[in-house]
Parts: C-alpha cells; structure tokens; sequence
C-alpha cells in the first residue's frame, strides 16, 4: 500500500491536485459548521423577536430588523424588504464558496486523472500488457475519485445552508408582516 500511495505522489501535479483538493476539503468543513452554527443561533434569535411581537406592539430589539428599522422615520413593507434582503445577503456569505467547490472539485480531480494517465502511457514501453497499463490508470483515477469526494460534501452542506437561510428569511417575514398588520 505504503508504495503505491509513494508512486502517486512522485508526480508534482498529483501533489499540486491533491494539496488544492485536501485545502478545499477542510474549509468546505469550516465553512459549513461555522455558517451552520452562526444560522442556528441567529435563527434562534429571530424567532424570540417573533414570539415577542406577538406578545407586544413594540418591535423587539433582539431582531436583527430594529437596527435596519431604527433609522427609518417611518417603516413600511418597502423598508422591511430592504432590510430583509440586507439580511438574506449577509446570511448568505460563504454559500458562494460552496457552490464553487462543489463545482470545480471534480474537474480538479480529473485534470489529476488525464496528467496521471498521459503519465502512464508515456513511461510504458512500446509492447505493454494490460498487467502493466491497468494499475497506472487505476493510481490515475484516483484523483477524480478524490474530487469527487470533496464535491460531494461541498454540494451537501451547500443546500443544508441554504435551507437554513429561507428558514431564516421566513422567520423575517413573518416579523414584518406580522408588525404590519398592527
């Protein structure tokens, strides 16, 4: 195994490919729990606000919308929306990186697979079985089996956060209408 592993590493662009995917692979992680953590709590929050405008006339200042709010003379749906989607931007930071990841990933990785396999035909000698082709092309392919494992996640955790961002601008909604119709 130990060889193997020593043979796909020799190469300076399997190395290249496979830093950039272990790099893209550990901030999809970051980016996704750190986001997802920052939603959880912020949709917590907003919901709170919710179930005190049901309760009070007044808008709670633990929204978000009351700083937004504040410096309007006098709010209206269009305020709120303005607002609202000032909110949707700012909850949708580090979404982008996501998509991007997921994207390109595999196309990283296969750019490893065709360096890897031009590699392969090129160090073999002109009578070659398939003993001799198929475990350079099977060292070849794991560079798009390796993108493939980070688009994955990065594709997951994309519409995980996402969700989690329409629950939050819901949330948001419902406040505004809900001091509207007051």
């Amino acid at each position: 195994m130990l060889p193997e592993i020593s043979k796909i590493l020799s190469n300076p662009i399997n190395l290249i490919v496979l830093g950039w995917l272990g790099i893209y692979l550990f901030f999809v992680f970051f980016v996704f729990f750190y986001k997802y953590i920052s939603l959880f709590i912020w949709i917590k929050k907003e919901e709170e606000a919710l179930n005190s405008l049901l309760i009070s006339e007044l808008f709670p200042m633990n929204s978000s919308l009351y700083s937004c709010l504040e410096k309007a003379n006098k709010p209206n749906k269009y305020t709120f929306d303005a607002c609202i989607e000032g909110a949707r931007k700012k909850a949708n930071n580090g979404l982008v990186f996501l998509s991007i990841v997921a994207s390109t990933a595999p196309f990283i990785g296969l750019f490893g697979t065709v360096v890897g396999i031009l590699n392969a035909f090129a160090g073999m000698q002109s009578v070659t079985t398939i003993n001799m082709i198929a475990p350079a092309i099977a060292d070849a392919l794991i560079a798009t089996a390796i993108g493939i494992i980070v688009a994955v996640p990065a594709y997951t955790f994309h519409q995980i956060l996402s969700k989690k961002v329409e629950d939050l601008i819901l949330t948001l909604k419902m406040q505004r209408d809900m001091y509207l119709s007051k």
